[in-house]
């Protein structure tokens, strides 16, 4: 439910600076606790690395946003 209304004031350009940065949090707390690639080994190990890669993007782009605002 965080997701979604965070990502609707992002879209309607309402509170950008604070959907972002809680955005970042969950995207954070999400990969960290969910994306352990260093218990893994081979093709599983290899896409939770791309999947936390992906997820940093994201958290680049939120910044972009949030620096955006300010």
């Amino acid at each position: 439910m965080f997701q979604i209304v965070a990502g609707i004031l992002l879209m309607l350009g309402l509170f950008v600076a604070a959907a972002a940065f809680g955005l970042i949090v969950f995207t954070l707390a999400a990969t960290i606790m969910l994306l352990n690639f260093w218990d893994m080994q081979g093709t599983a190990r290899d896409s939770a690395i791309n999947t936390w890669k992906t997820n940093m993007a994201i958290i680049g782009g939120l910044l972009i946003a949030a620096a955006g605002a300010m």
